[in-house]
């Protein structure tokens, strides 16, 4: 887009140039630069430094339209990356959990396990005691 638009206005100033050569023209140029006046100034002259201003604004205008383009691409890029790390963290908390619940899952059931044990124990110490008392 940028290569056609300044083949575009080269062949712009080619043909402004045939033309100019062609009429002879002169201009007088008042304020052109630094408030001064310049007498048959050549248009040949005017039209090239019309170009040269309007390619380098043209040019400004492409490259802050870039620079805006690759903020907008970087901005989104980084908030997919911070909603990727937070889906990623939210993840790694939920592992936690199930782990954390896993093992206090382990530990209420070997603690019911104990409290089965020392009872059958005792229950077993008791029917001892009865059967000496009994003897």
């Amino acid at each position: 887009m940028v290569v056609s638009l300044i083949f575009v206005l080269i062949l712009v100033v080619l043909l402004a140039t045939f033309i100019g050569h062609n009429l002879g023209a002169e201009a007088l140029v008042q304020h052109f630069w630094f408030f001064k006046q310049y007498d048959n100034v050549p248009v040949i002259l005017l039209v090239f430094i019309s170009f040269g201003a309007g390619v380098a604004l043209s040019l400004l205008c492409v490259l802050f339209a870039r620079l805006r383009k690759a903020d907008e691409e970087r901005d989104s890029k980084n908030a997919s990356d911070k909603a990727k790390k937070a889906e990623e963290k939210a993840q790694k908390l939920a592992e936690k959990n199930a782990k954390l619940a896993e093992k206090e899952e382990k530990k209420l059931k070997k603690s019911r396990k104990s409290k089965d044990d020392d009872v059958n124990k005792t229950q077993e110490m008791s029917a001892i005691d009865l059967q000496n008392i009994q003897k």
